[in-house]
């Protein structure tokens, strides 16, 4: 029934004189997921604040084509909403004859199970030549269907079964009978390029796809302490990199053994701040990183106060270990809200495999909650080597690509 897919968007229409950049990336990253979930043949056009997906030769999407495109859309940061429409003449009798017929199959599967179905009918016009207005739209839509359904149909604009969408526009009428709420956001590739520390966790995969929402390409960087933790880790980091590149285009996956480093923190300074020193270990290597692949800032996973080397005292000792920007887009969130937004980007169930990360080696029994600066300062001198340390675990960085 179906040869186009309307997609709309909101905040790219507050661009201004760059819009067609936003929009010409959004509809590149579209293309790119639905060629990584092997789906061909797409034609992709612009028109006045619409994008519209059609098939080539105007074919019909089958349910399955279908199913398979309203997915890679969910996924396509920028987008507000998409629906499959039904595309004829701006013409109302034209536009009432095709609601006639097509909303046949949809009342009759709904009255398989009711004996009266409630609906409702919406209609904007971007053409304001049409010579009707949008509530006169809905009036005449709303008759013909009960001339046609009788007492089987009934309108309810609050809590309706079905809502029969249509939009006049210059040249064309869509006739719609679902829309889809896409990710909303920017597209990705929009704003600079990031490293987002990923651990096998569940807050950072979260930090990660919220990052890619405002627009950033992200890579990832993994830490890991064999032998003191299995090598799985990592392929569980893997895993989850996988799952977030669905969201974009795919990035790197850069794994660091940090084991040493950790072994001599652990043995020549004070425990109490044995992870605020892990953590500024980490925040050098992952600046090397970004200088080396002109990367513009790094993202983490933190949230403020839920532990302790996440306390404000303690998190802005560790910004100092780098002159790097760091973005740290759960903030705000509680441990429910990361869990909430990780069951729903197909995070969560790889994050909850248990397995160790470089976090947890060595941990400390009774952590700093306010470190001094000065006092971090001077343990972070007992590291014999450091400098030629860090090097070393440079060095070991292992790069995995086409996750």
């Amino acid at each position: 029934m179906y040869k186009s897919i309307v997609c709309r968007y909101h905040e790219i229409a507050t661009k201004g004189h760059n819009r067609s950049m936003f929009e010409n990336k959004l509809i590149a990253n579209m293309r790119i997921l639905c060629e990584y979930d092997g789906i061909a043949g797409l034609v992709f056009q612009r028109i006045r604040g619409r994008i519209f997906i059609r098939k080539l030769k105007n074919g019909i999407f089958s349910s399955g084509e279908l199913e398979k495109v309203k997915d890679v859309l969910s996924r396509s940061f920028g987008l507000e909403s998409f629906s499959p429409v039904i595309e004829c003449e701006p013409d109302i009798n034209r536009i009432l004859d095709v609601i006639g017929e097509s909303a046949k199959e949809t009342f009759e599967e709904k009255l398989k199970t009711c004996s009266v179905v409630q609906f409702r009918t919406r209609a904007r016009r971007s053409d304001k030549t049409f010579p009707l207005r949008s509530k006169e739209i809905e009036i005449e839509a709303a008759t013909r269907l009960q001339e046609i359904f009788g007492e089987k149909i009934k309108v309810n604009l609050d809590h309706p079964e079905v809502s029969i969408g249509v939009e006049v526009r210059d040249k064309i009428a869509l006739v719609y009978y679902e829309t889809f709420k896409g990710p909303g956001g920017l597209p990705v590739g929009t704003n600079s390029h990031v490293l987002a520390l990923l651990s096998g966790g569940i807050d950072s995969p979260v930090a990660c796809h919220m990052t890619m929402k405002r627009g950033c390409h992200v890579d990832f960087l993994t830490f890991h302490s064999f032998p003191y933790t299995p090598m799985e880790s990592v392929d569980k980091v893997k895993r989850l990199a996988s799952v977030l590149n669905r969201y974009q285009k795919k990035g790197r996956l850069y794994s660091c053994n940090i084991s040493e480093l950790q072994k001599l923190i652990r043995d020549n300074c004070n425990p109490r701040y044995r992870t605020i020193l892990y953590r500024r270990q980490m925040m050098r290597i992952a600046e090397k990183i970004c200088r080396f692949q002109k990367l513009n800032a790094i993202v983490t996973g933190e949230s403020v106060g839920q532990v302790a080397s996440q306390t404000i005292v303690n998190l802005s000792i560790i910004n100092d270990a780098t002159r790097m920007l760091i973005l740290r887009p759960l903030a705000g969130l509680d441990k429910l809200e990361s869990i909430e937004r990780a069951e729903k980007i197909g995070t969560y169930n790889i994050s909850i495999e248990a397995l160790p990360d470089s976090c947890t080696v060595f941990a400390p029994p009774s952590p700093a909650v306010a470190a001094k600066f000065y006092l971090v300062e001077e343990e972070e001198k007992k590291i014999p080597d450091l400098e030629e340390e860090l090097e070393k675990a440079f060095r070991s960085i292992e790069k995995y690509e086409d996750l």
